[in-house]
């Protein structure tokens, strides 16, 4: 992983004794400490060794003038800008490069996306969603195994904003220190223009999920993302059901999640299923730094070329299905203007769709290539579908 500090060469020469005494040694050491760390201070006061605060160690780099190598500077918006519409920044928010931290103002943290519906979240967060007359959601009670869910209790655990699918907030994750850093530079992002605003909204609530209750948080949903399970294929009610408990367990009992990482599930067969059992507004545990503000629905299935083929069934569904969420949610659509989270967090951006992919969101490497397909070819195939009367009555 990481290169080792120290060398293990072994020689063939015969240690050397060391004549001091090691007092003189280590009040030696210590003065070099002393040294060195007045020196940083004079230097560059906003130097901190304790760079493991967020804080801190966004005044170092600043200081120091860190920067990464260019490849890493644009990882955090190049899926967008390759495969999203045409986007512009508003004129009241300034841009913010990966390796130039800003302070937001304090009104900046807590610009509310005008599409989101405020009222309905307060009114309504926590209630689960089962379809209407255009389209059916089997609920959890109805596709899963009692006995399975008494059997196998989830942890009680708070998610964090780090959570998600094919990220994990530890060192060994990271393929090298860039990487690492890269991640930090996200939580220094989000810390700056994010967390305030998320901190004003944030509900919690208890709930009964058959067998104990757990603690769910929630917060207004600003677009939807789509995924692929990236597992097996399935297009009946009972091969469906055995891979949702195995997803259950996998994200549960490895990862230490306290429920499904999705809101929703589609197989095969256009089934759609419940996910997480918190209701509207719950957080999940999908994408990595964006879990905050978002609905996931995950295609069953690997969708990447070679793999398995969208069908029309599942696009059918998963049009019914956030149509149907638009109405719930009362999302307004009718400007076509959402003013989202950018990937790398720097701020928000204009875009002309609330439907994204994960692999859009996703800003530390390795990038993954859920949902399979192109989020773009998805947008294109979704919107004629579900555009028509979406807006809130």
């Amino acid at each position: 992983m990481f290169s080792p500090i120290y060398s293990n060469k072994t020689t063939n020469q015969s240690p050397k004794k060391n004549p001091k005494h090691p007092l003189v040694f280590w009040v030696g050491l210590l003065l070099s400490l002393c040294c060195g760390s007045f020196w940083l201070g004079l230097n560059y006061p906003n130097f901190s060794l304790v760079w493991a605060q967020p804080s801190s160690l966004a005044a170092s780099l600043n200081d120091l003038n860190f920067s990464l190598s260019s490849s890493t500077q644009n990882t955090y918006n190049q899926n967008v800008s390759e495969t999203a519409p045409e986007t512009t920044i508003f004129p009241s928010q300034s841009t913010t490069t990966a390796n130039s931290i800003s302070t937001p103002e304090p009104t900046k943290a807590l610009e509310i996306p005008p599409h989101i519906n405020l009222l309905d979240f307060y009114q309504t967060y926590s209630q689960r969603l089962f379809g209407d007359e255009s389209v059916k959601i089997i609920s959890r009670e109805e596709w899963g195994d009692q006995n399975f869910f008494s059997n196998n209790p989830p942890p009680n655990l708070k998610m964090t904003i780090y959570d998600g699918e094919g990220a994990e907030y530890d060192y060994d994750y990271f393929n090298n220190l860039e990487d690492f850093f890269s991640s930090r530079l996200l939580t220094i992002n989000y810390q700056n223009n994010f967390q305030k605003y998320d901190e004003s909204f944030m509900q919690n609530r208890k709930i009964f999920n058959g067998v104990n209750y757990i603690d769910y948080q929630y917060l207004p949903v600003e677009e939807i993302v789509i995924h692929h399970t990236a597992g097996a294929f399935t297009s009946d009610m009972d091969s469906s059901r055995h891979e949702l408990e195995r997803i259950y367990l996998l994200h549960t009992k490895e990862r230490k999640w306290h429920d499904f990482a999705y809101h929703y599930f589609i197989d095969g067969s256009g089934n759609i299923y419940e996910g997480i059992i918190g209701g509207k507004y719950a957080l999940g545990t999908h994408t990595y730094y964006h879990n905050h503000g978002t609905l996931a629905i995950a295609l069953m299935g690997d969708f990447r070329p070679g793999h398995n083929q969208l069908n029309s069934q599942m696009i059918e569904s998963l049009a019914k299905l956030i149509k149907y969420l638009i109405k719930e949610y009362k999302i307004d659509t009718s400007t076509q203007q959402y003013y989202l989270r950018k990937s790398d967090l720097s701020g928000r951006q204009s875009f002309s769709s609330f439907i994204r992919g994960h692999k859009e969101l996703d800003a530390v490497s390795p990038i993954t290539a859920c949902p399979g397909v192109s989020p773009q070819t998805l947008r294109d195939i979704l919107y004629p579908l579900i555009a028509s009367k979406s807006s809130p009555s």
